[in-house]
């Protein structure tokens, strides 16, 4: 069994789970199949910062256009910021 588990991509589902169908009806409603046409240096760089975060590209461009678009912070920046507040430096 591993220390550490990655949950980032996990979906919340409200209230009691009753079968795989109703896990993947849920999943489905969260994201819609879509076609868009993206300039290549911008997939290039999208695939680059991907690799080193560790994530699929449409993962970490999907989590960009939320930080822009919707003005949504990321998890780093909510811990960052949190930490900042808990573990304040007192002054010398």
């Amino acid at each position: 069994m591993k220390k550490n588990y990655d949950f980032s991509k996990g979906t919340v589902i409200k209230g009691k789970i009753k079968s795989r169908s109703q896990v993947d009806r849920v999943i489905k409603e969260q994201k819609t199949l879509t076609s868009i046409r993206i300039d290549s240096d911008v997939i290039d760089a999208a695939k680059k910062h991907a690799e080193q975060d560790g994530v699929g590209y449409l993962t970490w461009l999907n989590r960009k256009l939320r930080e822009v678009v919707l003005g949504e912070e990321s998890l780093a920046d909510r811990v960052t910021k949190l930490e900042k507040a808990v573990f304040r430096k007192k002054a010398g």
